[in-house]
């Protein structure tokens, strides 16, 4: 192999390396519009599964229906779940780690609360229930307020999604 050869692999390594490397660095730190429209393409169909699912609990409650209620929130329950598990390996920007660290402590709250929810009304324990949705309120609040500069719709908390008004 002549040495005009060898300076030409050695240089076409090197960029096969360079390229390399760039695309890693741009997978590994999206900016945050990308990360947001990653998460809401997630988000999007999974919101408006769980306001399908929801539709109706408020009502199914008011008039003592618990194991519907609790059927459906069963239902939101494990959409939220597969939500937040879908959203977590996504690759975040290097800026809003420990914001989206706590973000993500919040949601996990929230899904906590929303199955405990589901074994209250199981139980036809209202009243227990109500509390645990209030702080599945108040943790959702606090969620969109340690994300509130990303401008996400759909991965954001909205009570109505969940049959509230």
């Amino acid at each position: 192999m002549g040495r005009l050869a060898r300076l030409a692999a050695t240089a076409a390594i090197a960029l096969l390396l360079i390229a390399a490397h760039l695309a890693a660095a741009s997978t590994a730190d999206p900016s945050r519009g990308e990360y947001v429209t990653q998460l809401e393409a997630i988000c999007r169909p999974d919101s408006e599964a769980t306001e399908r699912a929801m539709r109706g609990v408020r009502d199914d409650v008011d008039a003592g229906r618990t194991a519907l209620a609790a059927g459906k929130f069963g239902k939101g329950a494990r959409i939220f779940g597969g939500t937040v598990r879908a959203m977590k390996p996504v690759a975040r920007p290097a800026s809003d780690v420990e914001r989206l660290r706590q973000w993500f402590v919040y949601l996990g709250r929230q899904q906590r609360y929303l199955k405990e929810v589901t074994v209250q009304l199981e139980a036809d324990r209202v009243i227990k229930a109500q509390r645990a949705i209030a702080r599945f309120i108040h943790n959702g609040n606090l969620a969109n307020n340690a994300v509130l500069a990303f401008g996400f719709n759909y991965c954001d908390f909205r009570f109505s999604r969940y049959g509230g008004r």
